[in-house]
């Protein structure tokens, strides 16, 4: 009987640990969406132009559904380096309505910074040709 208990005690205990876990992820899941989300529907935007027109919708539908598993992927990355009461916190900042401008400011930045990334790139290609030699 005690067994029986023992067992039962740590099951429970397991299945409430692991309810806390799927929380804590759920959580960080909201966030990466919430910050990294319309980000990369940017970086999306020019892989869609590559692909044949006929072909695209197909192509977009695919490439969205692939994301859950690329957001459970990164939420274990930032399950690693944030403990669930940090990302509350950040949650809560980007509820405040600075928090929401930035995360709707954020697609431009990054089209805008990509750009300004592409730029300085090819700036770079001559200073590394010389070097090459």
């Amino acid at each position: 009987m005690k067994k029986v208990v023992c067992i039962g005690i740590f099951l429970l205990s397991f299945y409430g640990f692991s309810q806390e876990t799927s929380s804590f992820e759920t959580k960080t899941i909201e966030l990466i969406k919430m910050t990294s989300g319309q980000q990369f529907e940017v970086i999306m935007d020019p892989l869609v132009k590559m692909v044949p027109e006929e072909n695209r919708e197909d192509f977009i539908k695919e490439l969205r559904d692939s994301t859950s598993e690329l957001y459970a992927q990164m939420a274990e990355i930032y399950m690693k380096n944030f403990t669930e009461e940090d990302i509350d916190k950040i949650l809560e900042f980007y509820h405040t309505p600075v928090g929401e401008k930035m995360v709707a400011t954020l697609p431009e930045i990054t089209k805008e910074g990509m750009e300004l990334g592409q730029a300085w790139g090819m700036k770079l290609q001559p200073i590394m040709a010389k070097y090459m030699q």
